[in-house]
């Protein structure tokens, strides 16, 4: 009896071994110093210890705010866990993400955590927060908000190939550990690029900084929709991507800087002197766009979108930069010139108006890092937009709104719920939406006559906006009192026009559909049709009246109306 309790302790202790959860952090963007489970009861303690990027000791305290890691061996009946983040460089709530697994290696996506997990806070560097995996789940990846890799960027951009608006996938240059930095150029082809602005867009300086990425996976989505004002906004510019400008940071799993532990962000101060070879990659880009003062691109760049993430803040934002009329590079370099600011609030107020979650945040004021301007934006408008030879004769070149975007980790447009992925992916779209009315766009469709009528009818129209679309208002004039009257519309305009089978009239259009229209006692008839929002929709009108009070009815038809949408 006594081995046998013997045998039963060891198998009991066994057991209690075997399923002691072990937590990793060795995949892509996962970081942490370290991790320690303790059994307690029914549960385990579980400390997870941040380290600062690349593990670099010399960093400050505020970098260190990711952290991302896998915990496996769990019970397929349950494992509850209470997870402690330890040395924490960030004070702000957030309900962090995970994704679970029943075998170990196929893991669902990440979604946001049970509302019973938002931490608590026992010290301004510790989190702390408890967790219970459903039944059948043996492993969990656990983030402080969604993660996004490297493999989902180089999967993405692969996605686009053959895409019939993207006009070039390319590579800027590479990362210090070989990783491309790619480009993504965005526009219709089959419009000639004079007159297009250029708009210039990049993602990721920060690599942790995710929101950037989703909100760059929706608008691109936005831009291929086929949607009209998409559609018009690529007619009239060319849209530049950087959908992640800090690889090595991202495969690191670092929150703030590159591979070099450089703050990338803060090589725009002297770009041209720095080192760092993602930097390198973009002002390259960049600068071959504007050209220079005396010689400008034939399409600069003139919207520019830094795309980031903060913490402390509870909607998403934008820095606008302070006006100064007497600003000077040398004696007063706070701010920027009061038409940048104007432009820059132009911009705010459209984005605003085009996203409701985005009209939660509140603008903040940027002095862009004066004295030493450690920003893109700094660089755009100091090197171009306050020159007075770029605004001025000869070129009167645009001055360019550059600004920096940021997304939040906390709740979502509707104030209760937490935000997702999904939230900055719709941001992204409207994003797009606002680019287009910044740029002051417009819908466009026409009406043309074509041809004469056969005899007296005459088929006149004209547009109306309508939502996302147009409807056009169609007269028939010039028809015999009371008369019978159709309208015959086609999607195809006979390049011999064929003649009516009861006399010598002609038909322009294929004959698609009819409608009745009622001819009043003066000759006149009216009708409305709805042109759907197709890209490119052509349709053919053209009016046909039957006079019944003849003793051998009298047929005319009318020239013909093209109905189109001009994007």
């Amino acid at each position: 009896m006594r081995s046998l309790a013997l045998l039963c302790v060891w198998l009991s202790c066994s057991l209690l071994l075997a399923q002691t959860p072990v937590v990793t952090f060795a995949g892509e963007t996962m970081r942490l110093r370290s991790a320690s489970v303790t059994p307690s009861g029914g549960q385990f303690n579980v400390t997870l210890t941040m380290e600062n990027d690349n593990a670099d000791g010399g960093l400050p305290t505020s970098y260190r705010r990711w952290w991302h890691c896998q915990i496996g061996n769990l019970n397929p009946a349950g494992t509850t866990l209470v997870i402690t983040i330890a040395n924490a460089g960030y004070t702000d709530v957030i309900l962090p993400v995970w994704a679970q697994s029943t075998n170990g290696t196929v893991f669902s996506a990440y979604t946001r955590c049970p509302l019973s997990a938002v931490p608590t806070q026992p010290s301004s560097t510790t989190h702390r927060f408890t967790l219970t995996t459903p039944a059948g789940v043996t492993a969990i990846r656990l983030a402080k908000y969604f993660p996004y890799t490297v493999t989902r960027k180089d999967a993405f951009v692969q996605s686009l190939v053959g895409q019939p608006r993207l006009r070039s996938l390319s590579v800027l240059g590479n990362s210090q550990q070989g990783r491309p930095i790619h480009r993504l150029v965005f526009t219709d082809g089959s419009v000639p690029d004079t007159n297009k602005q250029r708009i210039w867009i990049h993602s990721g300086i920060h690599p942790a900084e995710t929101t950037s990425y989703f909100t760059c996976e929706g608008l691109v989505a936005w831009l291929l929709s086929g949607d009209p004002y998409a559609e018009v906004l690529l007619d009239r510019t060319i849209l530049e991507l950087v959908p992640m400008a800090n690889p090595d940071g991202v495969a690191l799993g670092n929150y703030r800087v590159n591979a070099n532990s450089a703050n990338l962000e803060d090589e725009w101060a002297s770009p041209y002197a720095s080192p760092e070879p993602e930097i390198v990659a973009l002002r390259t880009a960049i600068a071959s766009h504007m050209g220079t003062l005396a010689a400008p691109g034939s399409n600069p760049i003139t919207v520019l979108l830094n795309l980031h993430s903060s913490h402390n803040v509870a909607y998403p934002f934008h820095f606008q930069h302070t006006a100064n009329a007497n600003w000077n590079p040398v004696t007063s370099n706070s701010g920027v010139i009061p038409i940048v600011n104007q432009i820059e609030g132009q911009w705010i107020t459209r984005f605003r108006a085009a996203s409701p979650f985005v009209a939660r945040g509140s603008t903040q004021t940027s002095s862009a890092g004066a004295p030493t301007r450690p920003f893109v934006e700094s660089m755009m408008h100091d090197r171009w937009s306050a020159q007075a030879t770029w605004t001025g004769a000869p070129n009167f070149e645009r001055p360019v709104m550059a600004i920096t975007f940021e997304g939040t980790y906390g709740r979502a447009a509707d104030t209760l719920t937490w935000n997702t992925e999904a939230d900055y992916r719709q941001v992204g779209a409207e994003m797009g939406r606002a680019l287009f009315d910044y740029l002051g766009l417009q819908l466009t469709a026409s009406v043309t006559p074509i041809g004469s009528p056969c005899v007296s009818v005459a088929l006149q129209g004209s547009l109306a906006p309508q939502g996302n679309a147009y409807v056009a208002n169609l007269a028939i004039a010039g028809a015999p009192a009371n008369a019978l009257g159709f309208l015959v519309f086609g999607f195809a305009n006979p390049t011999v026009p064929l003649p009516a089978p009861w006399q010598n009239c002609l038909l322009r259009a294929s004959l698609d559909a009819t409608v009745t229209v009622p001819i009043n006692g003066l000759g006149l008839g009216q009708s409305q049709l709805g042109l759907p929002a197709w890209p490119g929709l052509r349709v053919f009108a053209q009016a046909v009246v039957a006079d019944l009070t003849q003793p051998v009815p009298a047929v005319d038809t009318s020239n013909a109306l093209e109905l189109a949408n001009d994007y």
